[in-house]
């Protein structure tokens, strides 16, 4: 199994993690320029450490890449990252606590088929974070949002939120989705957390022991790689987990 790590805050201290890894790697850096990213990436240089970059957008641009998002915010993106060889992480949320940014629907309409044309031509580079929901409604209404994307159409993996430690009732639910998503094979990843707070501020914190039993869940149901939200967590105790199903 691979085990790679998502990092929404790549300040010295989180990076200094990577310390603890001795198995090969990748990180999901969330950067708000390509700039930025390149510049994490050559301060933070290990042989076993990939980075992909995670753009993410200010706030009130609506933080997540969707249609949603500022017009201006999007295309800054898509013309950042035009031609560059790395893996992109494209988080497929809805706009982070602006729910004014649903009623621009002139949003909308000028980002839609910017998003559609740039994975049709890059698909094979990007890793989609998706809401693990598996119904036709739902997957209907999110690829009509433009926040679901098919590998099969794209060619792009999914990394689907399997964060358990935000939604414990909803396990049992979420788990039987992620199964039923097998179809994608190695274009499906699952992301496991949280083991640190994300941008809410306020996400629980999964332990250690149920870290390993949702790692179990995944080898059970042959999920080759995992994705921990997020490295700045990391400590000795979730490392000793990780190092049994390397």
């Amino acid at each position: 199994m691979k085990i790679s790590f998502f990092e929404e805050f790549p300040t010295k201290d989180n990076l200094q993690k990577l310390n603890l890894v001795k198995f090969p790697t990748t990180v999901y850096v969330a950067a708000k320029s390509f700039q930025e990213f390149e510049r994490i990436r050559k301060l933070n240089s290990k042989k076993n450490v990939q980075f992909a970059y995670w753009p993410v957008l200010k706030k009130e641009e609506g933080y997540w890449l969707s249609p949603f998002s500022s017009p201006k915010a999007l295309e800054r993106v898509l013309s950042e990252i035009k031609g560059k060889d790395v893996k992109i992480m494209w988080d497929a949320e809805l706009p982070f606590r602006h729910p004014w940014l649903f009623l621009r629907l002139d949003h909308f309409f000028h980002n839609k088929p910017l998003i559609r044309k740039y994975f049709r031509k890059n698909g094979k580079n990007i890793l989609t974070s998706e809401y693990p929901i598996k119904n036709k409604f739902a997957e209907l209404l999110m690829k009509m949002l433009e926040i679901y994307f098919s590998p099969k159409e794209y060619g792009n993996k999914k990394i689907v939120m399997y964060y358990t430690s935000m939604h414990k009732k909803l396990a049992p639910h979420l788990l039987h989705n992620i199964a039923k998503m097998q179809k994608y094979g190695k274009n499906l990843q699952v992301g496991l957390g949280t083991i640190a707070k994300g941008i809410l501020g306020n996400e629980p914190i999964l332990s250690a022991k149920n870290l390993e039993k949702h790692l179990q869940e995944m080898k059970k149901i042959g999920v080759e790689e995992i994705v921990i939200f997020r490295l700045g967590g990391l400590n000795e105790e979730y490392v000793k987990v990780l190092d049994k199903f390397i």
